[in-house]
């Protein structure tokens, strides 16, 4: 893609990040627009023009290269609607992440690291995100279905994700600005991460679930209700930050070495939230890695077996947050009501990714219930 010369937009963005004031803009190339054309990511080349270095590798060098996130959202005729909403209100929940969040994660789990703007200036300006530019570091998109190697290497940075975030995610600190579904938001609220992370949860999904086949699925949809709520139940007991959005078109990953293992790093925070973190689990490996992977349900115990390891290692980490102790027993059962409720949200709005595992396993832990008579 052909770099082009930067507009003024983007300088007078980049002029009010108060840790930029040193850098002046060269050019910029549109990377990305974002989902239904409501606004756009470009990389942004700086020069430094002078001023102290500082500690953040990815703007020391005299040429380096930032990402300017912009939120512009088409016009709206009427009543905005339900898809509307949680778009706008998803933007706010990115920044607060980065914001105010994301400087608490360890290097195990890489995100970029934020620029902060002085909205003082100009409070009329569009949610807009700066950045650092993850490709320096991490140069490697995650194409296609990731083998068992690269799944690994996610699994543990998403347990040293919910592991830092255990006992936070359900703190005032988190709990006083959490978002509600977008329909029950009211103007003036604390925006800060969602109190459900996920953008497929069902209360803001009522839609589709009006639209799934009653015949079809009718041994589906009479644990729609039990499974959601049991969900919540785990949330409340055993629920972390979400990232919310786990899939590869959101990771990347770095170049090996003979001194430096393969990582990675996430982007894309829209659906950051509270939630059980099984949630994240499913949908990563329901859409994101090798159907090899996912053949037996010993496989699935590996890989979760993986990710527990690392999770209980990181909340060991913090002594003064939780003593509750998650067992992979109680992580099996939430893993369960993951898949049987990613299931229900595919059966209502469409199949992709391992989505023949998805149903064969919902089939088989929805016979298993009701063979042992479990309500939930």
């Amino acid at each position: 893609m052909s770099r082009s010369k930067s507009t003024p937009g983007v300088a007078e963005i980049i002029s009010k990040a108060p840790s930029l004031r040193h850098f002046t803009v060269t050019s910029s190339t549109r990377i990305a627009t974002l989902w239904s054309n409501y606004g756009s990511i470009d990389r942004v080349y700086v020069t430094r023009t002078g001023g102290p270095n500082d500690d953040d590798k990815s703007t020391n060098a005299a040429q380096s290269s930032i990402i300017v996130k912009t939120v512009a959202p088409p016009p709206v005729r009427g009543d905005a609607d339900e898809g509307h909403l949680r778009k706008l209100l998803s933007y706010e929940a990115e920044r607060f992440f980065y914001q105010h969040l994301s400087h608490s994660l360890p290097a195990g789990a890489k995100v970029a690291k934020v620029h902060p703007i002085d909205h003082s200036k100009d409070d009329e300006l569009p949610v807009r995100l700066i950045l650092e530019d993850l490709a320096t570091e991490f140069p490697n998109p995650a194409w296609g279905s990731l083998g068992r190697d690269d799944a690994v290497i996610v699994l543990d940075w998403l347990a040293t994700f919910h592991g830092t975030f255990w006992s936070l995610a359900r703190s005032r600190e988190i709990r006083d600005n959490v978002i509600p579904p977008p329909l029950q938001y009211n103007v003036g609220q604390p925006v800060g991460v969602w109190a459900q992370g996920t953008y497929w949860y069902l209360d803001t999904r009522r839609d589709e679930l009006d639209s799934t086949d009653p015949t079809e699925y009718s041994w589906l949809l009479k644990w729609t209700e039990k499974v959601d709520s049991a969900l919540k139940k785990a949330a409340d007991q055993y629920g972390s930050l979400l990232h919310g959005d786990v899939k590869g078109a959101n990771i990347v990953f770095s170049k090996p070495s003979s001194s430096t293992p393969k990582r990675c790093a996430l982007y894309d925070f829209q659906y950051v939230g509270v939630g059980a973190v099984t949630r994240d689990l499913v949908y990563f490996l329901g859409t994101s890695v090798q159907g090899n992977l996912l053949r037996r349900i010993d496989q699935e115990k590996e890989l979760l077996q993986s990710y527990h390891n690392t999770l209980t290692r990181t909340i060991g980490q913090f002594e003064d947050r939780s003593s509750l102790e998650y067992t992979f027993d109680k992580l099996w059962k939430h893993w369960e009501l993951a898949i049987v409720d990613w299931y229900r949200f595919m059966a209502g709005w469409g199949f992709w990714g391992n989505d023949s595992w998805i149903e064969k396993r919902a089939r088989e832990i929805v016979t298993g219930w009701e063979e042992r008579g479990i309500d939930l």
